[in-house]
């Protein structure tokens, strides 16, 4: 019998593509650290100064100002997508008063209604739900403190 010793420094050489396919595999993992969630988008502005909270596959971003709202609808990397053909409706709750309005396309990506009931107020809440393209609606809700 003839036995040999096993030098350490090819144990080396014979793990190395090991290490490779190890790396390529971890990286392709999604990663808990890249993730985000509405928490961590609520202390975030959007690209237009607003308001951004994320439900699926989409970010809102809603604006508002006295009698009128907007909300830019993007993917979870900021790519705008189209409102062609959806529906907005936007719940707007301060106090005692309470009322709903239609938001329409009004651009490659967004929404917007005018109406003077609208009034960003401290303490109003917000309800959107919004339909894409003949997908389900989709509901987020916004705080304004």
């Amino acid at each position: 019998m003839n036995f040999r010793i096993l030098n350490p420094s090819h144990l080396a050489y014979a793990v190395r593509p090991l290490v490779g396919i190890f790396l390529i595999a971890l990286f392709s993992l999604p990663m808990p650290t890249w993730a985000h969630s509405n928490e961590y988008l609520a202390t975030v502005k959007g690209a237009h100064g607003g308001m951004l909270r994320m439900v699926e596959m989409y970010h809102f971003e809603l604006v508002m100002k006295d009698g009128e709202a907007h909300v830019w609808v993007t993917d979870h990397g900021d790519t705008p997508q189209s409102t062609k053909g959806a529906v907005g409706i936007l719940r707007v709750i301060s106090g005692n008063d309470a009322f709903s309005v239609y938001m329409a396309p009004t651009g490659n990506n967004e929404l917007s209604i005018k109406d003077a009931r609208i009034k960003p107020r401290k303490g109003t809440k917000l309800v959107l739900v919004i339909t894409m393209n003949d997908e389900a609606p989709l509901q987020t809700r916004f705080s304004l403190d």
